[in-house]
């Protein structure tokens, strides 16, 4: 079993008798091997905290693949007090009206120690805390001056040196603050790219599950959606609250809302809220992420490579859209005039036009592409949900930005906002990718998406179509990079 590939779940113990006897007779012994005699909790401190302040007392199981193999490698304890800082009284009992947590025993098996599962561990413990245990506003826990930045690692800050003596060495008294834990994080994310300032920029909020569903969350959603200036935001929180881990599966809610409305099936806000909980180390590469939407579930899986140029490694995105039904069809001859005034391009630039549902598909030369300079009145009067561009990128001609590609793009969306504003659909993805599979004959095509706004942006990721499978499904493999982190003030 090796710890970096597992899964470590915490839960509360269940109310079976015998599961109860061994697992008590486990945690007693673990705590005799991590503590000193004189420092260490009884097995009737231990009986008293498991039964009397159960929601605190959790354990850690460590599996390779499933519950099935599970092996219980640590645990946490801590009991609640009206005190407002340690003393003996308050690490005695438990008042269960008290607003401070107080850490007793933090311990794992000797066996795996020095493999990063104690931090995760407390990480996931302290997370629980805040994000579930609503009257808990402060974590309180004292350390030895060995410890003291293995717990600054997790969280907590050092308050002061502790009047409590305990066995020979000194404790120091650390401080978690919960209220200040439970302000939403926000990133920015610059979508579909490897370089700063380039991609699409999208913000991510990471809620807990309780503040994703309060009531009036929608509106207060849409309200940091107007605020943020970018055109996504995307909203995370995880499906449950205890941060288990099956089978490598790893499960968040999604919703992305642009300034004026909720969208959906939003492919660079998929890619974006992977990339941040990656971040926050919420997920790790050898995991599968799943995001539950209103609508649908999008299925995520990371992949990394070796960058030489670079000298570092790059992680990759694979993202799993669900099948849907693309209504592809020809175009009139009214289409191409009205297009190719709208465009400010002649009808003979035009090698290909498809309706695509409320969508609208314009195949150019290469040339014309790379010169386009559209009439945006005109494209903010076509009725359509998505006009996309698309060329084919010239073999002797590699494409803007020197990264290659198969094809270019250019999206606007008249109904959503201003045709000034580039964007990227998702459906308007899988139409490309319908599109030119057959055209290029791959099963992979890379893009470079090309945006003219104030600050101009290219974006690359590549179409994949899985061999055997509908076409219609849609695969979609790109990057992005964390270009801000920080705190809001509000919560729902």
């Amino acid at each position: 079993m090796t710890p970096s590939t597992s899964y470590l779940r915490l839960t509360r113990l269940n109310d079976d008798n015998k599961e109860k006897h061994d697992v008590l007779r486990r945690v007693v012994s673990l705590e005799a091997a991590s503590y000193p005699l004189e420092e260490g909790a009884t097995e009737s401190m231990l009986r008293f905290r498991l039964e009397n302040a159960h929601p605190f007392f959790l354990l850690a199981y460590l599996s390779p693949t499933s519950e099935n193999s599970e092996l219980l490698v640590g645990f946490v304890t801590g009991t609640l007090t009206t005190r407002t800082a340690l003393d003996e009284a308050s690490m005695t009992g438990h008042e269960p009206n008290g607003s401070v947590l107080c850490i007793h025993s933090v311990v794992i098996d000797p066996a795996f120690r020095r493999m990063g599962l104690g931090t995760r561990m407390v990480q996931q413990y302290t997370a629980t805390m805040w994000e579930s245990q609503v009257q808990v506003k402060r974590i309180l826990l004292l350390a030895k001056a060995p410890l003291i930045q293995f717990y600054v690692t997790c969280g907590f800050i050092v308050k002061s040196l502790s009047p409590i003596v305990h066995g020979q060495d000194p404790w120091f008294e650390l401080e978690l603050d919960c209220e200040a834990a439970r302000r939403p994080v926000i990133l920015q994310i610059d979508a579909f790219t490897s370089e700063a300032f380039h991609g699409i920029p999208v913000a991510v909020v990471l809620l807990s599950s309780t503040a994703y569903h309060k009531d009036g969350a929608s509106t207060w959603m849409q309200r940091v959606a107007m605020e943020t200036t970018v055109s996504d935001t995307a909203f995370v929180a995880p499906v449950n609250d205890s941060f288990k881990t099956k089978e490598g599966v790893v499960e968040y809610h999604l919703r992305s809302f642009t300034p004026g409305l909720e969208v959906e099936r939003n492919g660079h806000a998929t890619l974006s809220a992977a990339l941040a909980l990656l971040d926050l180390k919420r997920v790790t590469t050898s995991q599968t992420l799943c995001f539950h939407t209103s609508s649908n579930l999008l299925v995520c899986r990371f992949e990394t490579q070796r960058d030489t140029q670079r000298d570092t490694h790059r992680v990759l995105v694979m993202m799993n859209f669900p099948e849907v039904s693309l209504n592809i069809t020809d175009s009139t001859p009214s289409d191409w005039k009205h297009v190719a005034s709208a465009l400010n391009v002649s009808p003979s630039d035009i090698v290909d036009i498809k309706h695509v549902t409320t969508d609208l598909l314009v195949h150019v030369t290469p040339e014309t592409f790379v010169t386009l300079a559209p009439d945006l009145k005109q494209l903010d009067q076509l009725d359509l949900r998505c006009l996309t561009v698309t060329a084919n990128v010239p073999q002797d001609n590699p494409s803007s930005g020197g990264e290659g590609g198969d094809i270019y793009s250019r999206s606007f969306a008249p109904q959503a906002s201003k045709a000034t504003q580039d964007c990227t659909s998702t459906r308007a993805s899988q139409a490309l990718g319908s599109y030119w599979t057959s055209k290029l004959t791959k099963t992979r095509i890379k893009v470079q998406h090309v945006s003219s706004t104030i600050h101009p942006r290219s974006i690359t990721f590549a179409l994949l179509s899985p061999p055997g499978e509908s076409k219609q499904e849609m695969l979609i493999q790109a990057e992005g990079i964390v270009m801000r982190r920080g705190t809001l003030a509000s919560s729902p």
